[in-house]
């Protein structure tokens, strides 16, 4: 079960990331920035992850799609489609881009994890929109091996959902808040093992829904303020021990959900 730790003394709320046609890296030399590329299909939305040094982006939506036409007579603008298959991938050692094989499920906001240099694309929202209320969100897990330039399905998530985070740990993927399709409620936290392509629902959930940031330090889950289940914003500071921790010399141990991990190796 999540624990609450000391409140954060001060929360960045609603930060926003404004993706731009540039691609930009950091100098770290002279400690500054440079423009060195730019993206060659202008989108937002899209997942990125980084197999063999180099950096992949999935899905997304195009920058016209998103900003929409005018509506005629009006009032308002048309947006939309929602949603693309596209994947691209940046070299750095020599500035290139390369078009990939599609992702078969086209869709924006899709999450992306690496496990033993394969990339896992999970969930996001598709298209056409459901109410007006943007896409259906997406229970849809597929895999993509660089090495061959494959694509394949895999078992769909119990829960789709969307706005949520993931964390990889003892190459398993934790799904962490969001809002679940249908009815819009708080999803509950899911872990998909690739081993043997099944997903099972974790006990307990952060008392944060929609959280602001999470991220995985040896073994455990921190969860960094969000919206709580009234939609309040929320300070917490909360953790969840796995109980994975890495063993050196050995390499990893296997461990049941919460209980204490490792023995000492003679």
């Amino acid at each position: 079960m999540f624990r609450r730790l000391r409140s954060l003394q001060g929360v960045m709320v609603g930060l926003a990331v404004v993706v731009l046609s540039h691609f930009a890296m950091e100098n770290v030399a002279a400690n500054e920035w440079r423009v060195i590329s730019e993206l060659p299909t202008q989108r937002v939305g899209f997942a990125t992850a980084v197999v063999d040094g180099k950096i992949y982006l999935i899905g997304g939506t195009l920058f016209e799609h998103e900003r929409g036409v005018l509506r005629e007579p009006g009032p308002g603008i048309w947006r939309g489609p929602f949603g693309m298959s596209l994947v691209e991938v940046y070299d750095p050692e020599t500035n290139t881009w390369e078009r990939l094989t599609d992702m078969p499920t086209r869709r924006r906001a899709v999450r992306a994890a690496v496990i033993r240099d394969t990339l896992y694309a999970i969930g996001g929202s598709g298209w056409p929109p459901i109410f007006g209320a943007g896409g259906p969100y997406l229970g849809t897990l597929e895999v993509y091996e660089p090495r061959i330039n494959r694509w394949t399905k895999r078992a769909d998530m119990p829960n789709p959902r969307t706005v949520f985070f993931l964390v990889v740990i003892d190459e398993k993927i934790y799904l962490i808040g969001g809002l679940r399709a249908g009815d819009r409620r708080f999803a509950p936290v899911e872990v998909y093992d690739p081993a043997t392509e099944r997903w099972r629902v974790i006990p307990g959930t952060p008392s944060v829904v929609l959280p602001f940031g999470v991220v995985a330090v040896n073994g455990k889950i921190y969860v960094f303020g969000g919206d709580d289940k009234d939609f309040e914003l929320s300070p917490i500071v909360e953790v969840f021990d796995t109980g994975f921790h890495n063993v050196e010399a050995r390499g990893k141990l296997p461990t049941r959900w919460g209980e204490l991990k490792a023995e000492r190796q003679n």
